[in-house]
Order: structure tokens, then sequence, then C-alpha cells
């Protein structure tokens, strides 16, 4: 049988009904969602998921924000004294003590983070998943709030909410400042892009777009941002944390600890490093695989970059190839993907999908409740579909509108 006249075949279903079977997709996946978050939080059972430590992740911002109002800041940005710290104070929440757990984030994000110290660590884990959520949402879901629900309701998103990491705050920036850059607010925007030089490796491919997109303004803002958050840095906790950082970006690509590090979260990784590693290549070829991806996905961006006005098609591009350049993403980092699936979905919808391409945005969406257990059976996945999710956003942004996007379901 031809495989382009299967019957049941998604793509050929006409675009409204397609709209609908998205939605109502995501609604049972968020459904799914909710309840597992609620039994997480409150210690019942977790369907599909061994327990562990509550917001793990959030735990690391609050104890280094709280060393520093303490005074202890040289403990921050040393792989064994952190670890140290973190059993310390945390040592009632984890399951177990922790032998490896440090802090992976420039200065420039302790001084954003400095008052979740200042409340428990509790009420501070919510106030910082519900503010950075409903940023997200203010920044994004006024102009397609059917793309930013599907966002809030896919796994990616509960994975976020388990580990209490920053991912719905990169999601703010990072599309709330291509928004406004599109929008003609380039001042604006490149202040939102520059606020993600906090996590470096989503930030690295910025300066290189809003360049190649010949979009001065926001490069200008982008980069005056993020060298005004590392002199604030300096003048808060003096010259000497950017020195002990930089040691410690230097220990921490060593071979010994780029191997602890795959050994700590491997099974939670998302990268191409990971799945050469993952599959038995050597930690060396297994980096020049990476650095290949990298570099095709940050050429992918530019030849995009260079083709206007942008879309969000061109939006979603960048997004995918920022997951790309980064060695050492997490399951959580999927949720960067999501709205740029969701916008792609839209506009693919509305003209005509390649066969079975459906079919690659659900199992896309749901990659992240899987993405743990396909590791652990050497299948590493998510680079695979990110690289799809690429090539399609590069596809749509290089080719003209073929119809109207339909607007809601």
């Amino acid at each position: 049988m031809n495989w382009r006249t299967i019957p049941f075949d998604p793509a050929r279903l006409p675009p409204p009904t397609l709209l609908k079977l998205a939605v109502a997709f995501c609604a049972v996946v968020g459904i799914c969602d909710v309840l597992t978050i609620t039994l997480f939080l409150s210690g019942g059972p977790t369907p599909g998921l061994v327990r562990w430590t509550l917001f793990p992740d959030f735990l690391v911002f609050h104890a280094g924000s709280r060393a520093v109002l303490e005074g202890h800041a040289a403990t921050v940005y040393g792989f064994e004294s952190f670890t140290r710290l973190f059993n310390a104070v945390f040592g009632d929440r984890l399951l177990e003590h922790v032998g490896f757990r440090p802090y992976l984030y420039p200065p420039q994000w302790l001084i954003l983070t400095l008052p979740l110290a200042l409340v428990p660590v509790a009420t501070s884990y919510g106030l910082f998943m519900g503010l950075t959520a409903a940023l997200a949402a203010a920044l994004n879901a006024r102009r397609d709030w059917v793309a930013w629900l599907a966002a809030l309701t896919s796994p990616a998103a509960l994975w976020t909410m388990m580990s209490g990491q920053n991912t719905f705050l990169n999601v703010a920036l990072f599309y709330g400042g291509l928004r406004f850059v599109i929008d003609r607010r380039p001042i604006l925007g490149g202040v939102l892009l520059g606020l993600i030089s906090c996590k470096p490796q989503l930030w690295v491919l910025v300066p290189v777009v809003l360049l190649v997109g010949r979009e001065w303004r926001a490069l200008a803002s982008t980069m005056a941002t993020a060298a005004l958050l590392i002199v604030v840095s300096s003048l808060v906790f003096g010259p000497a944390i950017w020195s002990a950082y930089l040691d410690f970006v230097r220990e921490a690509a060593s071979e010994r600890m780029v191997t602890m590090m795959f050994v700590v979260v491997g099974d939670y990784m998302t990268t191409f490093l990971a799945a050469a590693r993952l599959i038995g290549v050597p930690p060396l070829p297994a980096q020049a695989i990476h650095v290949v991806f990298a570099a095709g996905a940050v050429v992918g961006a530019s030849v995009v970059a260079r083709r206007r006005p942008w879309t969000d098609a061109h939006v979603a591009a960048f997004a995918a190839a920022t997951l790309l350049i980064s060695p050492y993403n997490i399951v959580y980092d999927m949720l960067f993907a999501m709205p740029a699936a969701a916008m792609l979905f839209r506009r693919r919808a509305a003209e005509g999908f390649l066969p079975g391409e459906p079919l690659f945005y659900a199992g896309l969406w749901l990659c992240p409740s899987l993405i743990v257990k396909l590791n652990q059976h050497h299948l590493p996945i998510a680079p695979v579909l990110i690289v799809i999710l690429l090539g399609l956003a590069c596809l749509t942004a290089v080719g003209p509108p073929k119809s109207a996007i339909p607007a809601r379901a």
C-alpha cells in the first residue's frame, strides 16, 4: 500500500478537525499532569514515577541564595562545599544525602534569586513557580492563548514543576523578547532577551540571530542588559565571586566532572552529547558529534534569521536550535520547545502537513514523559525530535505563507 494513501493518516484531516483533536489531546494530557503534580506535592502515589525529593532544583536555588544572605558566598562555587551545604540545609527534606549537587548558575542568577531565601522554602517555591508561570502567560498568552495553554499542560511543564526549575521564566523571556522584537519594540525585547544570560546556554544563540537578522537596537539592548547584570553582581558580591565562578566553570569542564555529571543525570539529558554516550560512544567522539549538530543548528538558525520579516516559524527555529547547542539540557528544558511546537502546528495545519507530521508533534509532546525510560534502554530520541522540529521550522520560515492560520479550534 502506498504510505501516502493510508486512510488514517492525520495529515489528511481538515485543519479545523486537526486543531480540535489537538485541543482534546492536550486537555487529556493536561488532566493527567495536574493529577500527577497534585499527588507529587501532597506525598501521594505518583503513577509512572519513582518517588523522589520534592522540587530538588529549586532547593539548589534556595540554598545558594541562603548561603549568600548568611555570609557564605564562598561556598556556592565549590563542588564539595556546596554539596555539603545543600545536605546540611535540606537534609530533612532529602530522601537521602546527595553526593554531587553543584550550583551551576552564574552570579547574575544569584542576584535575581536572593529574595527566595527571605521566606520558607515551600512558600518560596510556590511563589517562584506561580510568578514565573504568570509572567510567561502575560508575555505569550496575550497573542495566542491556545498555544500557551497547550504548552502549560504539556508533560514538560509537569517536569518543570516537579524539579522546581526556571524554565517558565526562560520561556517568558525568550518568546516574549522575540515577540517584542518582531512587533518593532526592539529595546524592550532586547532587555528581556538579555536577562536570559542568567542561563548562558540558552542565551548564546540570541546575539547571533540578532546580529545576522540586523536587529541592531535589540542586539545593543541585549548586550547592555547582560553587561549590566555582570556589573551589578560584581558590585553586590565583589569581583572575587566572578573569579570563583570562572574557576568553577573550568573545573566543571574537566573530564572528571563531565563524567560525574553524566553518571548522575545522564538518564534525564536530552542532548546529542548524552545520546552518544548512552549508546556507547566514547567521551571525545561524543563531544565531536554534539559539536557537529550544534554547529548545524547555528547555521540553520542563521539562515532563517536572514529571511525577513520574522514570523512565529522563525521563533520556533531559534528555540529548537537553542536546545541543540547546549550539551547539558535536562528533560524539563523540553518545555522550551513546546510553544514552538504549538505555533508551528497551527501554521503547518493551515499550509499543509507532510504525511505523518501530526504524529510527530504528538510524539514530541509526550516525549518528556518517556525520556528517562528510553534513555535507560539506550534509546535517546529527544535530540532527534528536536532536529526534526528545527527542520520543519526552517522549512516553514523560508517559504511564503500559503493561507491564513486558523485563530482557534
